[in-house]
């Protein structure tokens, strides 16, 4: 299974001086740290910069320039919240926004704000999506080194994502009258139409494109490739070292998924309660924004979108999912390593009571976890649909939530439809994958969102050859009846959850009484200043 993290486009900011908003007779004890906010905003503002105009992307170096900010930040909310630090007038900055649609636009107006909160959110984002881009990252590596092994990276990165390279690829042809709604799940998936045996099975040019996959190219005997079947599919093409580094690969992105969530929830259970306190500010769009006008913040709903907290929520479902996605995906490659290394083609007889038994994980527990993975999207999707004006969210960040979790939904069906044929009941196999087929084809070919369109058109030719090989079977030994639609959506399971947030530690405010405070009650010292962590404490790789 292919996973389908967002690939979250990081903010940018304008330059701050913070010494200009401080009385300097006032505030003399703290002229450093305000000295130091500033370097250290500006080194964030420099990777920033350098991530978005450079081809080469360094997450570490901004997750590392984040992190260093990040205390002196704390320090300066805490100064102003206490009146410790007495303003000269209110701390003004400006961020793009990338979630909101009014980053879409040609002069990609940036949101200015008057309050520290919106900077210590903002920062927290971006540490947030920062860490969500190195999970993707470790996931489309993951991806490609699969692709390498099989030899098939042209037809991957190169095509079928696209709109163009679709059209002439038979997969559009065979679309038919597939159709993918939001109207409550009623046009997709298991509702289709479209479910039938035929269809893009019959799509001759794809399926000898995509035969070469699954067809050993190691020294076996003539017997064991004759035996041989979709299930192992690239697993036969990567050594144990290979699957060693895809297993730690999936398991660091995992854990990375886990640690963005507990960013993002940080920002939705402190940091923003906590700027809901504070009194009112004005938020004033540095070019024309669709409503032209200033806009007063006395409620959360007329702040940008990035800063909601519906939408902030969903970012916490997403990294859920991709963390719960990622699992899947480690152990259903293992289990595709078991079956492949020891099953043939089953034959009725005593001998397939030990068919279920040979995956490490049973295709059943990972369509279950997987059920989850689909579930976090639609609450996410929820979420987002709480916002006032819809308009007002990126439409490719929508797109990418509502189709993934049909996405994952079809995945689910394929590892179903895996299931039945390990039970030996060819019926269900062929209709569950020829379900996800359908789902696969449909998202390949009119889904806006290139992630999902690029993966599943890549599930569905796998999709596609494990339904071609099961009906061989069908038609010619079993003759099992294939399950209706409606039979099919009362066998889907429900969804299970294997991996929770992973809670963040907001670093100690750097200087002042909060610093002091959080000192002495944590290690009893009483110097009023604390030393910046080193970024990345702990996290060792």
């Amino acid at each position: 299974m292919t996973t389908i993290g967002y690939p979250y486009t990081l903010p940018t900011t304008a330059n701050v001086s913070f010494q200009e908003y401080f009385a300097p007779n006032a505030n003399a004890q703290f002229q450093r740290p305000l000295s130091d906010a500033t370097a250290f905003r500006g080194r964030l503002r420099t990777a920033l910069k350098e991530h978005k105009h450079s081809d080469r992307h360094d997450f570490l170096n901004i997750q590392k320039a984040a992190e260093d900010y990040l205390p002196l930040v704390f320090g300066l909310v805490a100064g102003i919240e206490s009146t410790e630090l007495q303003l000269t007038s209110d701390i003004e900055t400006t961020w793009r926004c990338t979630i909101s649609n009014v980053a879409l636009s040609l002069k990609m107006p940036r949101i200015k704000n008057k309050s520290m909160h919106y900077e210590a959110i903002f920062t927290l984002l971006t540490l947030g999506y920062t860490l969500m881009d190195r999970a993707n990252e470790l996931s489309f590596t993951v991806q490609r080194k699969i692709l390498v092994a099989i030899g098939d990276v042209s037809t991957y990165v190169g095509g079928y994502g696209d709109g163009t390279s679709m059209k002439s690829s038979g997969l559009a042809s065979s679309l038919g009258n597939s159709t993918i709604s939001d109207g409550g799940g009623h046009d997709h998936g298991l509702n289709s139409t479209s479910i039938g045996s035929g269809g893009a099975t019959k799509q001759g040019g794809v399926a000898n494109a995509t035969s070469r996959l699954f067809k050993k190219t190691s020294n076996m005997s003539s017997k064991a490739a004759k035996n041989s079947n979709t299930i192992g599919e690239f697993t036969d093409y990567l050594n144990n070292e290979d699957l060693a580094g895809v297993d730690h690969q999936l398991t660091t992105a995992a854990d990375l998924y886990c640690r963005a969530a507990g960013v993002f929830e940080y920002v939705v259970q402190e940091m923003i309660p906590r700027w809901n306190e504070s009194k009112s500010v004005v938020v004033t769009p540095l070019a024309k924004d669709s409503h032209g006008s200033n806009k007063k913040v006395g409620t959360e709903t007329s702040r940008p979108v990035d800063v909601q907290t519906s939408v902030v929520s969903a970012h916490i479902r997403l990294a859920l999912a991709e963390a719960h996605a990622c699992t899947v995906r480690k152990a259903s490659i293992k289990a595709a390593r078991a079956s492949a290394s020891k099953l043939s083609t089953p034959v009725s007889g005593p001998t397939a009571h030990t068919v279920g038994a040979v995956s490490k994980t049973s295709y059943g527990l990972l369509a279950k976890l997987t059920v989850g993975v689909k579930e976090e999207y639609e609450r996410a999707y929820g979420l987002l649909k709480a916002v006032k004006d819809q308009n007002e969210i990126s439409t490719e960040f929508r797109t990418h939530v509502k189709d993934g979790k049909f996405y994952y939904e079809a995945l689910a069906q394929v590892l179903l439809g895996m299931d039945a044929y390990e039970a030996q009941q060819y019926g269900k196999a062929i209709g569950f994958l020829t379900v996800a087929r359908t789902t696969f084809l449909a998202l390949a070919k009119s889904s806006k969102s290139h992630t999902v369109a690029q993966s599943a058109a890549f599930e569905y030719r796998l999709a596609n050859e494990k339904v071609s090989a099961f009906e061989k079977i069908n038609d010619s030994v079993t003759f099992e009846k294939v399950p209706s639609a409606a039979e099919l959506l009362g066998l889907m399971p429900s969804g299970r959850e294997l991996l929770s947030v992973k809670r963040y530690q907001a670093p100690r405010p750097c200087f002042g009484s909060a610093a002091a405070a959080r000192e002495g009650g944590a290690e009893g010292g009483d110097d009023g200043v604390n030393k910046i962590a080193y970024a990345l404490e702990g996290a060792y790789f």
